[in-house]
């Protein structure tokens, strides 16, 4: 699986596509869901593409209102989500999901013009999503980059949450950035993602760095990767005395 394109053209034609599936669905189900609210759905992101296509042409312009483009920002997720809701309603799971997908070129979008992400759940199962599917550490590379633009661009109240709810997006993305990076087999990306583990999220690196042990033992890999994880397992699990 590619991972999809951060460009306005491909959200606004691969929304309009699906939305046209899920009023299909609504259209021929059972369920009490109205197809008019599909095409409300998507003309409103429509819009929204349109608004933001104008501010696409002046950078200048669009770096200037970096709270109006976080705003749009969130606005548009909040579109997706609605939409990948309506696909679930009508017992459509794979349509759910590949509706939510697009949670990630769209937040990306955002971040790369200077906007802040304000919804993160969708977008951090939108990656975990594209890590299941995917197994090429070229592509993995590539996955990592896009969750450092995320982590970078995400609002502050997530990053200060202090939350113990083991579904918290931050520590989510966090972790799941993390097992991307092993999966690159990149010892670049992997250090910096298991140094941002141990600083920011103390409570979870026994667990996690004891799992990727188990990982270990379980997939082919590398010596080198090998080697990383056993030295910060080491380094961070507590040792295991017989009394």
């Amino acid at each position: 699986m590619n991972l999809p394109p951060a460009d306005l053209s491909y959200l606004r034609e691969r929304f309009k596509e699906l939305a046209s599936t899920v009023r299909d669905f609504c259209e021929t189900g059972i369920q009490d869901e109205n197809p008019e609210s599909t095409q409300l759905l998507c003309d409103a992101m429509a819009q929204l593409m349109d608004i933001l296509d104008r501010m696409e042409t002046d950078p200048a312009d669009v770096k200037n209102r970096p709270t109006e483009l976080s705003t749009l920002g969130e606005y548009g997720l909040h579109l997706i989500e609605e939409l990948s809701q309506l696909a679930g309603a009508a017992d459509q799971a794979d349509l759910r999901r590949e509706i939510e997908h697009l949670s990630l070129p769209f937040a990306l979008w955002i971040a790369r013009h200077g906007g802040e992400i304000r919804n993160l759940p969708p977008v951090v199962n939108a990656l975990a999503h594209f890590a299941n599917q995917n197994t090429q550490p070229h592509v993995m590379a590539s996955l990592y980059t896009c969750c450092c633009e995320v982590i970078e661009a995400i609002s502050p109240a997530y990053e200060n949450s202090d939350s113990t709810d083991p579904n918290d997006p931050w520590r989510l993305l966090l972790l799941n950035r993390a097992i991307v990076a092993t999966r690159s087999h990149n010892p670049e990306l992997i250090e910096p993602a298991y140094d941002a583990i141990v600083e920011t999220l103390p409570a979870d690196a026994e667990q996690f760095f004891a799992e990727g042990m188990e990982q270990m033992t379980i997939i082919d890999y590398p010596h080198h990767v090998r080697e990383i994880v056993r030295r910060y397992y080491l380094a961070h699990t507590q040792p295991k005395h017989l009394h």
